[in-house]
């Protein structure tokens, strides 16, 4: 007499790869990061708006590149506030714990008190 073959055994599914895990670069609220000067022309003119900066931020926290995304309206102002945070500590992105460059978003606003 023979005996029954055993069933198939299941197929195993495919092993899932972990998703890496990143996150984005910050201003280093341990460094300094002064505030913009407002350049005196455009207080004069009493010019306003927000200006959205990109920043490429090095593995060791400094700014490498950096271009206007969206202007305030204002050369002045904007060159202004780029010029400032170019010279902010970041804390660089990270993969997998690991710094690594990326680039960050900032909004400034430029506003008379």
């Amino acid at each position: 007499m023979s005996t029954p073959a055993s069933p198939p055994s299941p197929a195993l599914a495919p092993s899932r790869l972990a998703e890496p895990v990143r996150t984005v670069p910050s201003i280093d609220a341990s460094g300094s990061c002064r505030k913009p000067d407002y350049p005196p022309i455009s207080r004069r003119l009493e010019e306003t708006g927000t200006v959205i900066l990109e920043f490429l931020i090095d593995v060791d926290g400094t700014v490498t590149d950096s271009r206007i995304a969206g202007s305030s309206g204002h050369s002045r102002l904007d060159e202004a506030a780029r010029q400032a945070l170019t010279l902010c500590a970041f804390k660089p992105g990270t993969l997998d714990g690991r710094p690594e460059k990326s680039w960050a978003r900032l909004r400034y606003t430029w506003s008379l008190n």
